[in-house]
């Protein structure tokens, strides 16, 4: 064999085994701290451990309760459901409306941008901490300014319905500018000549949006309602600083029960069972979202 031909053979393999080496750091990264961590979850979730002493493997007892002798799960749960099911469409509205200002406009467009993405820069639980003082029953500044011009206070934290409703004004508000920014990216990448097209033809604002925007950037879109589902049905900082899960648990949701269970009742392998639910749940509804929409083709 020629030193050509065995240069040549060194080479095609130092090509294919190159990107895997820079994949390497972000692989183990993820194996570490993902894939580890989901499949330990997996096996406490089969047994009864309190984070203290040994496993012990109890099969599916923990499932079985969660779903036939804990009330407390299902509500948190459905409470999840619902608050994901109310607050994904205002976000993805919010956003792409926002998205959709900023690319229309000609001037202080940077300024917008800025003003819009600001909340995402702020941690949640500050977030929570800041609308409890600006919402808050007690100390509230809008509360504060009520009982200066003598008006009653309100009971923005304290009355269930309102309490449950500011959580979701407060996610929106928090998340809203991060999505405006995917939403940006895919308005900017529309051709112009296609609205100048249904400008000849003679279509409207409103027709061209639903005729020509949206069909375009669907992937956008989806990726969009698959990113915010999974991260609402995380939400927990933020309620907690500005709620507490209350009032009445009307604003407790399943990572708040499955926390407190872990590590305030140190029912780990119990936790672990509702994390794996979670997991399910989570991965079903992006599936099914995913399925719906043919994976974002157009």
């Amino acid at each position: 064999m020629s030193t050509k031909t065995t240069s040549y053979k060194w080479y095609q393999r130092k090509q294919k085994i190159i990107p895997y080496l820079f994949l390497a750091p972000n692989l183990a990264i993820f194996i570490t701290y993902i894939i580890v961590p989901a499949v330990m979850g997996a096996y406490y979730s089969l047994t009864s451990f309190d984070g203290l002493h040994d496993p012990k493997f109890i099969g599916l007892k923990n499932y079985v309760e969660l779903f036939t002798d804990d009330p407390r799960f299902i509500d948190a749960l459905l409470n999840t459901f619902k608050y994901v099911g109310v607050t994904v469409p205002l976000t993805f509205v919010a956003a792409l409306g926002l998205a959709y200002i900023v690319v229309s406009i000609f001037r202080g467009k940077s300024f917008f941008r800025a003003s819009y993405y600001w909340p995402v820069m702020i941690s949640t639980i500050v977030v929570g901490v800041m609308w409890q003082w600006i919402l808050g029953d007690t100390f509230g500044l809008v509360n504060v300014f009520r009982n200066a011009i003598g008006l009653e206070k309100m009971q923005t934290l304290t009355n269930p319905t309102f309490a449950w409703w500011t959580t979701v004004f407060v996610m929106v508000w928090s998340r809203a500018g991060y999505y405006m920014v995917m939403f940006m990216g895919g308005l900017l990448s529309i051709p112009r000549s296609l609205y100048e097209a249904a400008d000849i033809d003679g279509a409207n604002r409103f027709q061209q949006f639903f005729r020509i925007t949206l069909p375009v950037i669907k992937p956008t879109c989806i990726l969009v309602l698959i990113l915010s589902t999974m991260q609402i049905f995380k939400v927990y900082p933020m309620v907690v600083t500005l709620t507490g899960g209350g009032p009445y648990n009307a604003t407790r949701y399943i990572v708040q029960h499955i926390y407190e269970t872990a590590f305030e009742y140190y029912e780990v392998g119990y936790a672990s069972a509702m994390s794996v639910v979670m997991l399910i749940v989570v991965t079903i509804f992006s599936a099914i979202n995913f399925a719906v929409t043919k994976g974002g083709e157009r």
